[in-house]
C-alpha cells in the first residue's frame, strides 16, 4: 500500500515539457515567483519542429534536462519513460503540470504521479474539432485522461473537450497558452522609435500584413496567397504581405507568389527579432484551417496590432472582438478572406490605431499572470483527487502502449 501524503498545499511543483522554448521559460519564471520550489522538467535539449535558439533566464525555478544534447522526438519511448521517471524520483515533487497526454514522457509523468499519489494536472490546448475523432481511440484516451486530477487549458473552447475525456469541469482552470505580453509591448514600442532595421521585408515603409507561421498545410498559407491575389487585383493601393516562418511548403508558396513582388518571405526569426516585424506591420493575419490556440495572435495583440484570425483558430473566441480589434473569417472561403484583407486595409489610420489599442487591452487578461494563477488554481483543484492510485485499465493500456510503440510520437496526433 502506498502512503497517502497530504497534498492540499504543495511545496514543490514540476512543469513538464518535451523541450522548453521562450514561451515556456517566461511562464516558468512567472509561476516560480509564486511557488516555494518549481522545477522545469524538459525531456531533451532539441526537437525536430522548432528552431529556437537555446534560452537562458531561469530566475525563480530549477531547470532539469533529462537527456541533454539530444532531440526529444528521436528518443526511444521506453528510454524516455525510464529517464523521466528516474528524474522524478530524484526531484520528488508534490504536484506535476504535464504537457498533454499522448507523448511517452508525459505519460511517464502521469504514471509516476498516480503511483506516488501526487497531484497530476493535464496542460492541454486540444479541442474536439482539431482533428477527426475516432470512437475507439477516444475511449482509450478517456481511460488515460481521467487519471489526471485537474486540467489547465488554453481558453474557453478547450474546457468541454477535456471534460469529455474525464477531467471534471469543476477541476479545470484557464491559461496554459500565454506569452510575455510585457516583453512584446516593450520591445515593439522601442523598435517603432528606431530607424527601420535591415531585415527582409522591413526596408520598404509601405504598409503590410504580417503572417508568422510554420509552412505546413494546416496554416493554410496557399489559401491566404490566393486571397491576397484577389485583394491585390481589386485594390488601387494594396498593402504588402510579409511571411515569417519556414517549413516543407516553402518552395510551393514561393512559386505561388512569383507574380507578386509585394510578397516577402522573411524566414524563421528568433524571439529577439520578432518585435521588429510586429512594430512595423500594419495588421496581423492567421489563416489556419485548424489551430489549437495560436500564440502568434497573442504576440501580435500585445504588440498593438489589429488582427484577422480564422474562425478555426482556438484563441479566436477569447481574443478577437469582432469589429473592435479585428475580425474572424472562414479559412475555406477565399472570397471572404480577401474581403477581410480589403476591409481592414481600407480603414483610416486612426481606426487602425484604435484597434491595436483594443488588442492590447483584450490580451492583457491573457498574460503570464493568468498562467501562474491558472496553474496554481489547477493544482489546488486537483488536490483531493490525488489520493488515487493508477487504475487497472490505465495500467494495462500503458503497458500495451510501451510494448508496441516504435517512436516517441507513436500515439500523438501530428501538429501539422
Amino acid at each position: 500500500m502506498h502512503p497517502r501524503p497530504s497534498v492540499s498545499s504543495p511545496r514543490s511543483i514540476v512543469v513538464q515539457w518535451p523541450r522548453f522554448g521562450p514561451y515556456h521559460l517566461a511562464r516558468l519564471r512567472a509561476l516560480g515567483a509564486r511557488c516555494d520550489t518549481l522545477t522545469g522538467l524538459e525531456t531533451a535539449s532539441h526537437d525536430d519542429v522548432y528552431a529556437w535558439s537555446e534560452q537562458k533566464g531561469m530566475d525563480g525555478f530549477e531547470r532539469y534536462t533529462v537527456f541533454p544534447g539530444r532531440t526529444a522526438d528521436q528518443i526511444p519511448p521506453n528510454e524516455a519513460w525510464q529517464g523521466v521517471q528516474r528524474a522524478l524520483d530524484r526531484i520528488q515533487p508534490d504536484a506535476l503540470i504535464i504537457n498533454s497526454y499522448s507523448h511517452f514522457d508525459a505519460l511517464a509523468c502521469l504514471a509516476w504521479a498516480r503511483t506516488n499519489r501526487k497531484i497530476a494536472v493535464c496542460a492541454t490546448d486540444s479541442r474536439a474539432e482539431d482533428h477527426p475523432r475516432r470512437p475507439f481511440k477516444e475511449a482509450i484516451k478517456r481511460r488515460l485522461v481521467r487519471q489526471f486530477d485537474a486540467g489547465l487549458v488554453a481558453g474557453t473552447p478547450h474546457v468541454s473537450y477535456l471534460a469529455s475525456l474525464g477531467v471534471p469541469e469543476s477541476c479545470i482552470a484557464l491559461g496554459c497558452d500565454v506569452v510575455d505580453n510585457d516583453y512584446f509591448a516593450r520591445e515593439t514600442d522601442a523598435w517603432r522609435k528606431r530607424p527601420r532595421p535591415d531585415l527582409p521585408g522591413l526596408a520598404d515603409p509601405a504598409p503590410f500584413f504580417l503572417v508568422s507561421a510554420r509552412f505546413v498545410s494546416k496554416k493554410n498559407l496557399p489559401g491566404l496567397l490566393e486571397a491576397y491575389a484577389r485583394y491585390h487585383a481589386a485594390s488601387s493601393d494594396p498593402w504588402r504581405l510579409v511571411l515569417l516562418g519556414d517549413g516543407p511548403l516553402w518552395n510551393v508558396l514561393e512559386q505561388q507568389a512569383t507574380a507578386f513582388p509585394s510578397v516577402t518571405f522573411a524566414g524563421f526569426q528568433q524571439i529577439d527579432v520578432l518585435p521588429a516585424y510586429y512594430a512595423h506591420a500594419s495588421a496581423f493575419v492567421l489563416p489556419s484551417t485548424t489551430e489549437q490556440w495560436g500564440l502568434v495572435v497573442n504576440e501580435a495583440m500585445a504588440s498593438g496590432l489589429p488582427v484577422l484570425v480564422s474562425n478555426r483558430v482556438g484563441c479566436a473566441p477569447d481574443l478577437v472582438d469582432e469589429g473592435v480589434n479585428g475580425w474572424t473569417f472562414d479559412p475555406y472561403d477565399i472570397g471572404a478572406m480577401a474581403e477581410a484583407l480589403a476591409r481592414l486595409a481600407s480603414l483610416p489610420a486612426e481606426e487602425h490605431t484604435a484597434m491595436g489599442e483594443a488588442s492590447r487591452r483584450i490580451v492583457a487578461d491573457w498574460g503570464l499572470e493568468r498562467y501562474a494563477s491558472g496553474a496554481l488554481q489547477a493544482v489546488g483543484l486537483g488536490a483531493e483527487r490525488a489520493k488515487r492510485g493508477l487504475s487497472l485499465d490505465a495500467r494495462l493500456i500503458l503497458g500495451a502502449m510501451r510494448r508496441v510503440a516504435r517512436g516517441a510520437t507513436s500515439f500523438h496526433t501530428p501538429d501539422a
